[in-house]
């Protein structure tokens, strides 16, 4: 009876200290979930900016106003906006970032130059007029990006490869002469183009919104090298053209970690 009764008591007294032991005994620190890696995967997305480049100029035939004449140089500043979209992949080593992307970007990158010089002799006089205007409608790159990401959500990164694209040139070239007996006009119009391959380089910087929007800024700088317009015309004009693309843009990532 007496062995019956301190069992009983030695179960209550274990009972009544339980809830102590427990609170003594350590316990394990939640598991914290996984860094989900933000960059790695496809993208789509769209971009919008400025584009504009000092394309320098050599005629064989004066075809730029310069005071009250013309000279065979100039230097003009062709520019306009620029809109389209980019395609990529990236993948993430650590803090490092490598991809590739490609973009088409429409442009209105354009620059006008005219003048008009007047000679007389006795009762007879020569006007002779030249424009000239120059555009780039498109330009497209495939650049690779290599970037080191800053607190995970972003990504400064420099990028380069190679660009083409497309650069037409128009001189129209008119001579009106005039006497007593009244005035005869001519006018030459020589339009020409060329789709020309170069390169590429820029830096830029992008922010992770999330798992899939990110927003970005670039700088690009294009170089298409010189070409020879309307070659074999007399007005032969060689243009060396060289551009600066600032733009804004988003990207849509696909995948996620």
């Amino acid at each position: 009876m007496k062995n019956f009764m301190l069992a009983g008591v030695t179960l209550i007294a274990l009972a009544a200290a339980g809830p102590a032991f427990a609170a003594d005994m350590p316990v394990k620190a939640p598991v914290a979930p996984p860094v989900l890696d933000p960059w790695t995967g496809f993208y789509l997305g769209g971009n919008v900016g400025y584009s504009w480049g000092n394309w320098n100029n050599d005629s064989i035939n004066g075809n730029f106003p310069a005071g009250s004449g013309f000279t065979n140089t100039a230097s003009t500043s062709v520019k306009g906006w620029v809109a389209g979209g980019q395609v990529g992949y990236n993948k993430l080593y650590g803090p490092w970032l490598l991809g590739v992307e490609a973009d088409f970007q429409g442009t209105g990158q354009k620059a006008d130059m005219d003048g008009t010089t007047a000679l007389t002799i006795a009762t007879t006089t020569i006007s002779i007029s030249e424009l000239n205007h120059w555009k780039m409608p498109w330009f497209a790159t495939v650049r690779g990006r290599l970037g080191a990401t800053v607190a995970d959500s972003w990504l400064l990164y420099v990028t380069g490869g190679l660009a083409v694209g497309r650069a037409d040139y128009t001189h129209t070239s008119t001579a009106t002469v005039t006497t007593p007996g009244g005035s005869a006009t001519a006018t030459l119009v020589f339009e020409d183009g060329a789709t020309r391959l170069g390169g590429a380089v820029g830096a830029g910087i992008e922010k992770a919104i999330d798992a899939h929007w990110r927003v970005k800024a670039e700088y690009l700088y294009l170089d298409f090298g010189s070409h020879t317009f309307i070659s074999g015309t007399g007005f032969d004009t060689n243009i060396r053209m060289r551009d600066n693309i600032v733009r804004v843009g988003f990207n849509y990532r696909f995948t996620q970690n």
